[in-house]
């Protein structure tokens, strides 16, 4: 546990998801842990299934996951759309594989949170670990949600959920990472952190997204990868709006 990266948000993207983990290569990471929604959005789901499902130690729910799984009952359009395409090609039939089959199996059976140490993982919030968002906006419009949810960390707790990666205090403040040059010292007192996502970062920085804990201190990594490619191949398939691959070269 001494050094890890944190993941999340992965949403079929195997470019971005490809980059990010031939820079954790580099960087000497071997432990690699993954916040959820590793389908959706995206081209490539199976593949990032199936890289995930070999590189990373623990993998939790997220809510694009659980969507798959159970129906997307809550979702936008554009959200709905793409869960249930992949749920067409990825739900195995009577005659499926193997590999289709493990996939499935994969996904339906991710759990919802995750306690280590100091460290408490939900792709969410600590309240509802698969569907609530913690938004920066919280602090100042909702400030009651902010101080509940505070009730819940003891200490270190990691989320996804809203692409925008940053630190959550109990004075209620947000902190973007530029603030601290990428690099947060966590104290021991209360936090939040969101590692941003590696396939949809919305944060207006297009490059992907993770984090590497080392100790008490917690890196933002953002790293390039072939936006270009990803857009063609959402372009080609008509089954993904082009909103999802418009988004991707703004970070929005």
């Amino acid at each position: 546990m001494s050094r890890f990266a944190i993941i999340s948000d992965l949403h079929s993207n195997m470019e971005a998801l490809s980059a990010v983990l031939a820079r954790l290569d580099r960087e000497g990471i071997q432990r690699i842990v993954c916040l959820g929604d590793v389908v959706g959005y995206g081209p490539d789901p199976e593949h990032c299934i199936d890289t995930v499902m070999e590189r990373c130690q623990l993998t939790l729910q997220g809510n694009h996951d659980e969507a798959l799984i159970h129906g997307a009952h809550d979702f936008n359009p554009v959200a709905r759309q793409v869960i249930e395409y992949n749920r067409r090609t990825l739900r195995p039939s009577l005659l499926a594989g193997a590999a289709r089959r493990a996939r499935w199996r994969f996904l339906e059976t991710l759990p919802e949170r995750h306690v280590e140490g100091d460290f408490l993982m939900v792709h969410g919030s600590p309240r509802d670990p698969v569907h609530e968002y913690i938004m920066k906006t919280d602090v100042i419009f909702v400030p009651d949600k902010i101080r509940d949810i505070f009730t819940q960390v003891e200490k270190l707790c990691f989320v996804g959920h809203t692409h925008f990666p940053g630190v959550f205090t109990p004075d209620l403040r947000f902190r973007d990472p530029s603030q601290f040059d990428y690099v947060y010292e966590w104290t021991g007192e209360p936090a939040i952190v969101n590692v941003g996502s590696v396939g949809q970062p919305r944060d207006g920085d297009p490059r992907a997204c993770c984090v590497i804990v080392e100790d008490r201190t917690i890196r933002f990594l953002r790293t390039d990868y072939d936006v270009a490619t990803v857009q063609r191949k959402i372009y080609d398939n008509p089954n993904i709006p082009e909103l999802c691959a418009a988004r991707l070269e703004i970070g929005k």
